[in-house]
């Protein structure tokens, strides 16, 4: 039975300005950073360490992988992150120059705003109602 995702890759141009942005911008950590040859380099973050789910930040090399950054949903939200104060959230992440697409508005079950990555990738920021 599967039980959870544990690792999403996400395309990049550039391995450390997509680490700067996750890490600083989005204030997540990395989780793992090594190097197993010159030019492959495996990094990954997280929110936190008690965070399961983590992102590989995967240097794109074809020009088919090249083509697809910032469009591996097709336009759609790639990835839905939590929030469990996503005004105090929404606030921070827009004061560090993140771009969002509106503010934090009532959707199903919760609160959710719509942002982008420095590649264009769509994400969503959403709280659950607590009374639901």
């Amino acid at each position: 039975m599967i039980t959870q995702a544990a690792q999403v890759s996400i395309l990049v141009n550039n391995i450390e300005e997509a680490k700067h942005f996750y890490t600083k911008k989005l204030g997540f950590i990395v989780r793992e950073e090594l190097e197993f040859s010159p030019g492959w380099k495996y990094v990954t973050v997280s929110p936190d360490f008690a965070n399961e789910t983590r992102l590989e930040l995967v240097k794109a090399e074809t020009p088919e992988q090249e083509e697809m950054i910032g469009k591996q949903a097709a336009n759609q939200v790639l990835i839905m992150f939590l929030s469990d104060d996503i005004e105090k959230d929404y606030c921070e992440l827009k004061a560090r120059g993140v771009i969002f697409h509106g503010e934090p508005k009532p959707v199903p079950g919760g609160k959710g705003v719509g942002f982008e990555d420095l590649y264009g990738n769509a994400f969503d920021l959403y709280q659950p109602d607590t009374n639901a």
